[in-house]
């Protein structure tokens, strides 16, 4: 393997690339705002910012795991913001990366789709419900038509262990919650497919190092709704579920999103190795990292 660059390597999905990359191949991470001694600060926003790291690094893969902290709401709040996080950044990211022969990988969504006819492949019609899911198809479309090499990688729904985050993937809010004797709210009707953060890590590595071109979907292998998710991960870690309160409706506020979002990984698993777990294996694997810790 050539040198990775992966941006926002403190977050979830970096931090786990990052630790599957390590001995095994000369890796460079950035951060933006919470500096780690290892890691060099870059704002992907940044234009010049970005042409300082790539002249440094001179990558032969780019994994952007960077993220917006409030994810969803946020964007639909801040259209602006989200634009320039979303899709100008990717294109930067993306003109580099030509410039540098470096493959991109994109970290994309299963809010491309509308969630009214899944499961779906990836060459099924998109259609984005909200602005995140808008911004993050428009950067996709780029990538496909302006990037010589270039994996998309669809999920949704990742989680694993992460205690220091600011932004919680949704098995460390629920921990949080349960650890306070707080009540937790779980959607019964989100359905999607459960991501442990390891697989998705371990198959973003396997693409980018087997120079595969094109859009997977890269997902965990159950589809269950939030309240059956928050329930097993309860009963397998010993955790008060009680606390649990099953939201059964829609609320009038939410942001438009896919209620039932099953991504079929069948291309992805067909081309390559790296086995994506269930969700009770992925809650085990979760457990496990909580108890090491």
């Amino acid at each position: 393997m050539g040198g990775f660059l992966v941006l926002g390597a403190n977050g979830l999905i970096g931090r786990s690339v990052g630790r599957k990359l390590e001995g095994k191949c000369e890796w460079l991470g950035t951060y933006y705002k919470r500096k780690e001694p290892s890691l060099i600060s870059v704002d992907i926003t940044s234009v010049n910012g970005l042409e300082e790291v790539f002249g440094e690094v001179k990558p032969s893969c780019v994994v952007n795991c960077a993220n917006l902290a409030g994810g969803v709401d946020f964007c639909e709040r801040h259209p602006g913001l989200a634009e320039e996080f979303h899709l100008e950044a990717n294109i930067s990211i993306g003109r580099l990366c030509e410039k540098y022969d470096s493959r991109m990988v994109l970290i994309s969504t299963d809010y491309v789709f509308d969630g009214r006819n899944a499961p779906y492949k990836e060459d099924d019609e998109p259609n984005p419900l909200n602005i995140y899911g808008r911004l993050k198809l428009e950067a996709e479309k780029w990538l496909i038509n302006n990037v010589s090499k270039y994996t998309i990688v669809r999920t949704t729904n990742v989680f694993g262990w992460d205690p220091t985050t600011v932004t919680p993937n949704y098995i460390m809010s629920l921990y949080r919650a349960i650890k306070d004797n707080k009540q937790f709210k779980a959607p019964s009707f989100l359905w999607g497919n459960p991501t442990y953060v390891d697989d998705l890590a371990s198959a973003l590595i396997e693409l980018c190092s087997n120079e595969i071109d094109g859009v997977f979907h890269v997902v965990g292998s159950s589809f269950v709704n939030r309240y059956q998710w928050a329930k097993k991960t309860c009963r397998f870690a010993g955790w008060d579920e009680s606390l649990i309160i099953q939201m059964r409706s829609v609320p009038d506020n939410m942001v438009p999103r896919p209620l039932r979002s099953n991504l079929d990984a069948g291309k992805f698993r067909n081309l390559c190795k790296t086995k994506l777990t269930n969700v009770e294996e992925g809650i085990r694997s979760f457990v496990k990292s909580m108890n090491e810790e």
